[in-house]
């Protein structure tokens, strides 16, 4: 199984990130503040990308794909 999620680096002065727009492409950032982490991962072409959270901390991105006909 590819890992799909990244983990992206945050600038430690400021907690921010850098991140370029990818054209062709939807990137979606988790930005959890809870782990002082970030993450980037690419959104499914057709269906749903969702981040799960539990007790209000980030738990994993789930991917639902779908095909049209």
């Amino acid at each position: 199984m590819q890992k799909r999620l990244t983990e992206i680096e945050i600038n430690n002065q400021d907690m921010s990130i850098n991140q370029h727009i990818e054209p062709g492409k939807v990137i979606v950032l988790v930005l959890d503040g809870n782990k002082g982490k970030a993450f980037k991962c690419e959104a499914v072409l057709h269906g749903l990308t969702i981040v799960e959270t539990t007790s209000g901390k980030s738990k994993r991105v789930r991917f639902e794909e779908s095909v049209l006909c």
